[in-house]
């Protein structure tokens, strides 16, 4: 290799193979992007063209970008200029500035290179005193002329590489060019590049692995490099592989707990057809390297074709550049079994028998290739003999200069070791040679010391995590509080999986952490002094993802650990957490949001929407409702279910709203009946005969369960929640009345002989007899007991209930009738009923901005006021506008499930785009009805659980509000625009989701002509509600379920009457997607329905699967 410089790399490159592509990014949607050596270095040159008429040689440049190639180009624009490239994070807008305006004042950065997106968030920086300049690169292109490239000497700098900060606040070490050039030799001989290899990484490129190692590393090269979005592999880390196998990836790698995740989460199904046979060299890094972690995952994805010899667990630090050892490519990864006892007086020992409690497992790193020097030496400079534990010292033309502004640095970067030539990097890594290959015990300042004995904190983390479901794999921290005390603390963070249990069991909690001591104790022989579990995510980490155990032993003497503490009944763990903690709302905030999205532990982008993480709208719900109780306040909905980022969300919750509305005061029984019950109240009217209001359930339970027992369970929710107490007034009156006494239409029947067919026509009787919304009572339940069990039917008039009520239900009644555990209370302090809620929409509706904001959205709607999906066909003579006959409102249902792998592309497509798998549920809907009706623009009435205050999260009552969504194909667009413009629509239309439907159908002065106004197809999925079974609550999903002693089922009651022309009900339970199309029979025929149903699974598999696949505009023509 010839080349001085990356710079000269690159140069050659452009003019000897300038259309070959050098980098290519790939978007979290799977899209990609490329580059070419030639386009690469004009865009450089270019940049350096700006850099140069604003900056002086040396100045330094904050580089803050997202993933993408325009970091790439304007980091090469800083060498190219002879200006010092300062890569760091980017915020997200309204992101605290602390750690850019500490790098800030650290280094003197005068200019800040960005996009013209994060201008905005960095506005408080350039406002600073002596704050950078920030330029978007979007201008820097449109505006400067290139120029050709600065000549660099070895010694000039060439960036600034501030390090992670796992012992220590972050330094910037000052990396040469000469530096990154020996670097760069130095990891290709490790890793044996070769002409045909191709680089793949999620890395980010802020970070030294990622930046250096594969990102840079391949432009010196020559050889072809794909960056995945790193958010991508944060969202879904199966992308990894899966990428891998797409582009032939023969490198790639990072640290060790990325590759642990991927061995928890390993899913053959989602993998099917991944091929990893290309991936030659796996490079594991940045932290401790172990070896369980790479026995697990080249045993789950050997069936892959992955070869475990790929394994490389390779050493290295930010302050030698990058890469110091590592084994030779290929020849896969060596673990040694040292004697436990020896290792903790300084030594590395063979052990003589199997590995157990008096032996430790290390994984070697290897050599140091050609030019580089690893020594290791004792506290007094004297080198260590083979096997001795000493600190790992390093000597290479990689170590770098310093770090910037620190003139003791001389004392890290140019020690001595004893014997040796040359001056040495202190790595204040805890390290021996061994068998002539490096092994790495720790770092010095984290080594513990009790009586005279050394114990290193990997070791005792390790085994304590070990095999514990209730604990999250690498995220444990073991310290001493106080330098010079022999008191030792351990720190553990619960797991995703086992911190519901740990919070709901103070005995479970107390187990394990006895066990932890006794662990520790018989296996390290050291007794604990302090057991502290933490809330998923609290142990501080570097970006690479290595514990910081400075940073927690800090906060673990400043009382600032988010512990795990059981709830107290009725209390929310949440709430809990900040009654103890109040001071550090925002890190409670941000950790309940990882919490809500899975992503404990995991980097992320604080500038994402919260949709983007996979929170679907009740998991949302239940956010937000969380949210507000930590903080004792409001927040706008608009932070949840608009297109705000995670970091606008934190930095709401520092400055919430008042606790809340006051509740207007009650009325007594007699109360204001909500717009929806009036709504209902009229259709049932004019539609004498339409069951379509009536909501039932029905499931069977193994065994007799004693009618005394069903009826106290349906007794005590009716006592519960007042509006299965409830009536209406009188048509007209615009009231309800909650009942001091519930009453529940009650049956009960046996069945001693069957059949089947008998009990279900009891039940859909009972189901689907009319209800008196005046006179009551509007819950009704039945029982019948066939010879092999018991059937509990439950239905109430809609005016009650809705969807979300039901499962509520559901959770109660359950565990009361089977003897199962019983569910969370849903309604805290603060709860507040339907009729407060009817109140409150009340007292809205007289807010004269809220009469404008109706008056507006009539206007938007008003060009649509009279669109006809299905029209009516007349029946005979007579005028359009006489009483619908009731019988046009019978049903017809069509039942069908989507492919699993579609359900599991569906979600990972959904991560991708930012949105929420409903987003491509309405897509291919609207898609489907315009192939079938040929309309051009399309209505679809989605519900909105009318939930976004927090007291009403457990409440069961009709607080649902339908909101028209518009699907426009009028340019006919494809798959992707499609979902984008749909997403746009669903996020207006939710932001207006608090004015009540029948309030805008009333301001478009709407003629009905027998059918509903504005939209008469609806799409509604079916989530499940913290504490319930969706399931179980949808009749029609066939969930079979053990709860207690018995076994559940549902029992299908089909609909008589439906509202809309089309309703497509989803319900999305257990990894599976099944469906409900109800259709009203004389507007829609079964034919017209099956094709509905065909088109809408086609246009979602092409919508997951292809995206940019056109989609059919030529209407069907059916029969």
């Amino acid at each position: 290799m010839t080349h001085t410089s990356l710079i000269a790399a690159l140069s050659a490159w452009a003019d000897t193979r300038a259309d070959d592509p050098a980098l290519t990014f790939v978007d979290s949607a799977g899209a990609t992007t490329s580059t070419t050596y030639g386009q690469l270095d004009e865009g450089a040159r270019t940049v350096a063209g700006h850099l140069r008429s604003i900056a002086e040689p040396g100045d330094r440049a904050l580089l803050l970008f997202p993933p993408g190639l325009d970091y790439v180009t304007a980091f090469l624009g800083c060498l190219y200029a002879n200006v010092v490239a300062v890569p760091l994070y980017p915020p997200g807008p309204n992101a605290r500035l602390d750690r850019v305006t500490t790098v800030v004042r650290d280094c003197g950065a005068t200019h800040a290179l960005t996009t013209a997106k994060l201008v905005e968030a960095l506005s408080g920086l350039a406002a600073e005193p002596g704050g950078p300049a920030v330029h978007p690169i979007e201008a820097v292109r449109a505006h400067a002329a290139p120029v050709g490239p600065h000549r660099p000497a070895p010694d000039d700098l060439a960036f600034l590489q501030y390090t992670s900060g796992s012992t220590g606040d972050p330094k910037g070490v000052m990396v040469g060019h000469g530096n990154l050039t020996d670097n760069h030799r130095a990891i290709a001989a490790g890793f044996g590049i070769n002409a045909d290899d191709v680089v793949l990484s999620w890395l980010p490129m802020y970070h030294d692995m990622g930046l250096i190692g594969t990102t840079l590393l391949p432009l010196f090269m020559g050889v072809p490099a794909v960056l995945l979005d790193t958010f991508a592999f944060v969202r879904n880390p199966l992308r990894w592989p899966a990428e891998v196998s797409r582009f032939r990836a023969t490198l790639s790698g990072g640290p060790n707990f990325a590759y642990q995740l991927l061995a928890d989460r390993f899913d053959a199904g989602l993998l099917d057809g991944i091929d990893l046979s290309s991936w030659r060299v796996a490079f594991n890094g940045a932290e401790p390297v172990d070896r369980r972690t790479m026995d697990a995952f080249s045993a789950a994805y050997a069936p892959l074709g992955f070869d475990r010899r790929a394994f490389y667990p390779c050493y290295g630090l930010a302050e030698a550049t990058l890469f110091v050892s590592g084994p030779e490519a290929s020849a896969g990864y060596r673990a040694g079994t040292f004697d436990r006892h020896a290792l903790e007086t300084g030594r590395l020992t063979g052990a003589t028998g199997a590995a157990g409690t008096d032996a430790v497992t290390l994984v070697s790193c290897g050599t140091p290739p050609p030019g580089t020097t690893v020594a290791v030496r004792r506290a007094d400079g004297a080198p260590c003999a083979a096997g001795e534990v000493g600190e790992i010292c390093v000597s290479s033309g990689g170590v770098a200069a310093g770090y910037w502004g620190r003139s003791d640095s001389a004392a890290t970067f140019a020690a001595t070791v004893g014997g040796q030539q040359g001056t040495f990097l202190r790595t204040g890594d805890l390290g021996a040679m061994y068998d002539g290959e490096l092994y790495v015990a720790g770092r010095q300042k984290d080594l513990i010391i009790r009586a005279g004995r050394n114990y290193h904190p990997h070791d005792i983390e390790a085994v304590a995590t070990a095999g514990d479901e209730h604990l999250r794999q690498g995220g444990a921290a073991a310290f001493q509080p106080e330098t010079g005390d022999q008191r030792v603390a351990l720190v553990v963070e619960a797991s995703r999986s086992g911190l519901a249990r740990l919070l709901a069991d103070p005995a479970l909690l107390a187990s394990l952490t006895g066990g932890l001591r006794r662990r520790v104790a018989t296996e390290c022989g050291l007794d604990l002094d302090d057991v502290v579990v933490v809330m998923p995510g609290a142990i501080p980490k570097t970006s690479s993802g290595k514990v910081r155990r400075r940073a927690t032993r800090e906060q673990f003497v400043g009382g600032r650990l988010k512990r795990v503490v059981p709830a107290v009944p009725s209390v929310a763990p949440e709430r809990a957490a900040a009654d103890t903690h109040p001071g550090d709302r925002s890190t409670a905030v941000e950790q309940l949001v990882r919490r809500y999205a899975n992503l404990e532990g995991a980097e992320w982008d604080p500038s994402l929407p919260l949709a983007a993480l996979g929170l679907g709208s009740l998991r949302l719900i239940e956010l937000k409702a969380a949210v507000e109780r930590l903080v004792d306040g409001t927040l706008d909905t608009e932070l949840f279910f608009g297109d705000r980022s995670v970091a606008e969300l934190v930095a709401a919750a520092a400055s919430p709203g008042p606790a809340a509305v006051p509740l207007p005061a009650e009325t007594g029984a007699v109360s204001p009946a909500s717009a929806g019950q009036v709504e209902l109240h009229f259709y049932d009217e004019v539609s004498r005969g339409n069951r379509a209001n009536s909501l039932a359930i029905a499931l069977r339970v193994s065994g007799r369960v004693e009618e005394d027992l069903l009826r106290a369970a349906i007794d005590e929710s009716v006592a519960r929640h007042p509006a299965l107490r409830t009536t209406l007034g009188p048509l007209g009156s615009g009231v309800q009345t909650v009942h001091e006494q519930g009453t529940v239409d009650w049956e009960c029947r046996a069945f001693p002989d069957g059949p089947d067919e008998a009990v279900r026509a009891y039940l859909h009787e009972r189901a689907y007899r009319p209800f008196d919304l005046v006179k009551g009572p509007l819950v009704r339940a039945g029982v019948a007991y066939p010879p092999d069990g018991t059937v509990l039917l439950v239905a109430c008039h809609h005016a009650v209930v809705d969807h979300w009520s039901l499962q509520l239900l559901l959770a109660e009644i359950l565990p009361r009738i089977t003897g199962g555990d019983a569910p969370p209370v849903t309604a805290g302090p603060g709860a507040a009923d339907a009729t407060d809620w009817a109140r409150l929409q009340q007292q809205a509706r007289l807010d004269p901005d809220r009469r404008d904001r109706v008056t507006a959205l009539a206007e938007r709607w008003r060009p649509l006021r009279d669109l006809v999906l299905f029209p009516q066909r007349p029946a005979g003579g007579g005028s359009a506008r006489r009483r619908p006959d009731p019988d046009r409102h019978r049903a017809g249902w069509i039942d069908f499930e989507a492919d699993p792998d579609v359900v599991r592309t569906l979600h990972r497509h959904a991560a991708r785009r930012g949105f929420t798998p409903f987003v491509s549920l309405l897509a291919a809907y609207v898609q489907a009805l315009h192939e079938v009706t040929g309309q051009p623009r399309i209505v679809i009435g989605a519900p909105h659980h009318g939930r976004t205050d927090q007291r009403f999260a457990g409440t069961v009552g009709y607080l649902v509000n339908m909101v028209p969504v518009l699907g426009d194909l009028t340019d006919r667009p494809d798959p992707s625009a499609l979902e984008e413009r749909l997403w746009r629509e669903l996020r207006a239309a939710l932001s207006t989701a608090d004015v009540p439907f029948s309030d805008l159908v009333r301001a478009l002065a709407a003629d009905r002509h027998g059918q509903n106004p504005l939209f008469q197809a609806t799409l509604t999925l079916q989530q499940p509600v913290d504490g319930g079974d969706v399931g179980l609550s949808v009749p029609w999903s066939r969930r079979r379920r053990r709860i207690g002693s018995h076994d559940v089922e549902t029992v299908d009651v089909p609909p008589v009457d439906v509202a809309f022309a089309t309703s497509l009900y989803g319900a999305l339970d257990a990894g599976g997607l099944a469906f409900r199309l109800v259709h009203q029979r004389t507007l829609v025929s079964a034919e017209t329905a099956a094709e509905v149903c065909r088109r809408f699974s086609e246009n979602l598999a092409r919508l997951v699967r292809r995206p940019s696949a056109p989609l059919a505009h030529d209407p069907v023509r059916l029969s």
